[in-house]
């Protein structure tokens, strides 16, 4: 390949209109290839790089429209994962629907927190109650920590899934997308921490 079609990869990051990090990070996992040169620098082909931008782009309205279909794996989540624990087996139906409804409380704040970006402080605020409330519901279940925090990962995973599978079938994320997943994953973790503040206070005031 002629040297002069290779770029650097700040100018083909530009054109591919993501982050030099995100860009390292399609190299690493093989969906974008880069040239090495003896001094170690990475090099693309601009060739290849238009190719690819003439794939699809998700954008953030998919994504949105993407994870209001997705509730449904709350269901499937109970009947396959939580249904294989010890913990779960041991709670009465109106218990186990419970955590079902929490898990679709759980998605619907992450939709409002990318659909709505100017009211992200107060979706934040509304996470942290709900992480709260959550976490003394878990220890009023008799859970542990660990089964508790299992609950949460569960019903945290089919909001990022969304996001993982759209660059299943080809194409790429916007990079409005690309910024937006650590903004999410801030919003989970507050739910999260809020959780096991709620599950250590309620184990200190002797509750159970």
């Amino acid at each position: 390949m002629d040297k002069g079609l290779l770029i650097a990869i700040s100018e083909a990051s530009r054109v591919l209109g993501v982050s030099e990090v995100t860009l390292r990070q399609w190299t690493d996992e093989g969906r974008v290839k880069a040239f090495i040169t003896p001094g170690g620098h990475r090099r693309y082909s601009k060739g290849e790089l238009l190719k690819l931008i003439g794939s699809p782009q998700h954008g953030i309205k998919e994504v949105i429209e993407k994870m209001e279909l997705s509730p449904s794996f709350h269901l499937q989540i109970a009947q396959e994962k939580f249904a294989q624990t010890s913990w779960y087996k041991k709670l009465d139906v109106d218990s186990r629907r419970e955590l079902g409804i929490y898990g679709r409380k759980i998605l619907n704040l992450a939709i409002a927190y990318v659909a709505k970006p100017r009211k992200r402080d107060e979706t934040l605020q509304l996470g942290r109650e709900l992480g709260y409330e959550l976490g003394e519901k878990l220890a009023s279940l008799g859970l542990s920590l660990s089964d508790s925090l299992e609950a949460f990962l569960w019903h945290r995973s089919p909001g990022m899934n969304v996001i993982a599978g759209l660059t299943k079938g080809g194409g790429a994320l916007s990079r409005k997308v690309v910024n937006l997943i650590p903004s999410v994953n801030h919003l989970l973790d507050e739910i999260l921490l809020s959780l096991v503040k709620a599950y250590q206070d309620y184990r200190d005031e002797g509750k159970v």
